[in-house]
């Protein structure tokens, strides 16, 4: 037989006589001898018919002090001794006893066998320190079988190097641990193992921090009430049980709440643990806080909301107007968003070229990025070009630090340059060779930024003026001007007031909580007679005023404002003068009964109990004249 390759099988013996020394030589020495049928040999390894010795390597001492000097050095050198036959008598100085508790101080795990003459006694009264019996064994000298001191020699080498393994194995997996833990402590999951018992076999910090377990002995904490306590931080106990009923083989997934130390919403994972044999031996518990995602989705589901929102808000279906002037509006902006071509929006202030804009954005392929503002007339010629193309730190006075600007906020979306009429000529030069580069350049800097952009811009000033006038570039003109959508004035289309009227009645009501849903036939025919300079804008501010007013469920004429009235006021003194009527102007009682019909019915949009509330009649009465106007069929 050999020992394994790097084994210790150094052995020390310690006598005074020289005959025991040249006595272990022969028995330990490498040399090939048959083995006896009754041999040690022979029952520790049955299969081979001889023995070889493996080889040891002896080292001698004649006394105590020498042998401790011999262990001590082999200890200082690393290389230990395995295994040390002392005689029990040495005199003079140490004798075996106190050679074994002196060597034991500085090497605990020597093999150690005490050699006696006493035969007779037991080890444990021939040495009365029952501390030194740890780990001793004893052989009666003379010695009667060489072969019993081969056998012990194998065995002690063969135990010390198994222990030696085990004990660096068993460092190996304490190191090993030791950083698995460190890892488990660095994570921000709360992880923990129990087993199938629900003992507790290891918590990671934050698990201990979470459940209060901090200072405490884990593994002492009894199964109910480690359980018991963890319940007590769910803000909903019940969920615990839940998890906990589940059997050992179970997996489980759920969010949870805790209340404290602080309210965090978790994500929790409850799954077995399976050894080699693929038997269940525990359970590991991961806590991990969601309340930051969870937090985010909300973000996110917010901000789809609201572009859901935006979306439908700035729909074709959204903008008022049925009139053919309204319908040519829109069949331009259906044609606008089928491409990336620079749009021009004119019109009167207050007709809606910004919302027109918005609904060009929102309904194109660029929808789901950002849509930015901005307008010309109301930012300061010193700070514009800054506000569209930004700046870089200490390009000018007050240039603290870089700003991003306008273009590069709506890269991949689109911007308005709101009131384009008003830009300063000096920067009309600059926007020319943006529109055509698709690039800019931040104030104060050296490097273009390329740009994906779609520009749409609105004015509402006569551009061909301002060309002739120099204070628009033509050529810049022509730029903007490659798709122009023009928005009348509402005065041009006065049959969508009634349709603008509810919208915003509507919405007016909503808003302050009022249930003013019907607009009177007096007051619908004030704003049929108005001219509308401020156009939509003043529409939707007029009906918000009036509903502010109103404290029954009908908007009153005396609601709406004195400017309203006095038009009416006027129109009824030329009426009664007489002035600028002649008698084919002045309409039949039926036709002007017709009218107030088709009004009221337009207003509440074909309610007949509204109409006949807001015409003061019942509906019979409704009923009957429509059918002598012939309005049934064209209400539906």
């Amino acid at each position: 037989m050999e020992f394994s390759n790097g084994w210790n099988n150094r052995i020390l013996i310690v006598d005074d006589q020289e005959d025991i020394h040249r006595d272990f030589e022969e028995m330990l020495k490498p040399t090939l001898a048959k083995a006896s049928t009754d041999s040690l040999a022979k029952v520790f390894d049955p299969e081979i018919d001889e023995d070889f010795l493996p080889e040891f390597e002896l080292l001698h001492a004649q006394s105590g002090k020498e042998a401790y000097a011999k262990v001590k050095e082999a200890i200082e050198a690393n290389n230990p001794i395995a295994a040390a036959y002392i005689d029990i008598r040495m005199p003079p100085g140490w004798d075996g006893v106190e050679t074994t508790r002196k060597i034991r101080e500085i090497d605990k795990d020597i093999e150690i066998v005490i050699m006696t003459a006493y035969t007779d006694k037991p080890l444990s009264e021939i040495i009365s320190d029952m501390e030194l019996l740890h780990k001793l064994l004893y052989v009666a000298k003379p010695f009667a079988r060489r072969e019993e001191v081969q056998q012990m020699s194998i065995s002690l080498v063969e135990k010390w190097n198994v222990e030696k393994e085990l004990a660096d194995k068993n460092r190996q997996v304490a190191v090993t641990k030791q950083r698995l833990e460190a890892v488990l402590d660095s994570t921000r999951d709360a992880i923990a193992m129990f087993d199938t018992s629900g003992c507790l076999l290891f918590a990671n910090r934050e698990y201990r921090g979470m459940f209060g377990l901090d200072g405490k002995d884990l593994g002492e904490i009894p199964a109910d009430d480690l359980r018991e306590q963890i319940k007590q931080h769910f803000q909903e106990p019940t969920m615990f049980e839940k998890a906990e009923s589940l059997s050992l083989t179970d997996v489980s997934e759920d969010v949870v709440e805790v209340k404290f130390p602080e309210r965090k919403a978790l994500y929790q994972f409850m799954a077995p643990v399976y050894d080699s044999e693929e038997d269940a031996i525990g359970r590991i518990a991961v806590y991990r806080d969601v309340s930051r995602e969870l937090e985010i989705d909300q973000m996110k589901a917010e901000v789809l909301r609201l572009r859901a929102e935006l979306e439908v808000e700035y729909s074709f279906d959204n903008i008022i107007g049925k009139s053919k002037e309204m319908h040519d509006v829109y069949e331009l902006m259906k044609q606008a968003i089928q491409s990336d071509i620079t749009v021009l929006v004119r019109g009167e202030s207050g007709t809606g070229k910004e919302l027109v804009a918005k609904s060009i954005h929102f309904n194109s392929s660029r929808r789901s990025e950002p849509f930015i503002a901005v307008n010309c007339a109301a930012i300061p010629e010193t700070l514009i070009e800054s506000e569209l193309f930004g700046h870089e730190r200490g390009a000018f006075t007050g240039a603290a630090s870089r700003r991003i600007g306008k273009f590069e906020q709506a890269n991949g979306g689109s911007i308005l340059l709101d009131e384009i009429g008003e830009m300063p000529p000096s920067l009309q030069a600059r926007l020319l060779r943006v529109l055509q580069e698709r690039e800019i350049q931040r104030i104060g800097g050296t490097a273009t930024i390329p740009i994906n952009v779609r520009v749409i811009a609105s004015t509402n000033r006569d551009l061909e003026s301002a060309l002739k006038a120099g204070s628009f570039r033509e050529d810049l003109y022509y730029r903007i001007a490659a798709f122009p959508i023009f928005i009348p004035p509402l005065r041009e289309h006065r049959e969508d007031i009634p349709l603008l009227a509810e919208h915003f009645l509507n919405r007016a009501s909503e808003k302050t909580g009022k249930s003013v849903t019907v607009i009177s036939a007096e007051a619908l025919q004030m704003l049929m007679d108005y001219d509308w300079p401020g156009n939509v804008r003043e529409v939707e501010n007029l009906i918000e005023r009036a509903v502010l007013q109103e404290t029954s469920d009908v908007l009153q004429a005396s609601n709406l404002p004195s400017e309203l009235n006095s038009v009416r006021r006027r129109t009824h003194l030329i009426a009664s003068q007489g002035e600028e009527l002649t008698v084919t102007e002045v309409l039949p009682l039926e036709e002007v009964e017709r009218q107030a019909l088709i009004r009221a019915l337009e207003a509440t949009g074909n309610n007949i109990r509204q109409t006949a509330r807001v015409l003061g009649i019942n509906r019979a009465t409704v009923y009957r004249k429509m059918k002598k106007y012939e309005l049934l069929e064209e209400t539906g």
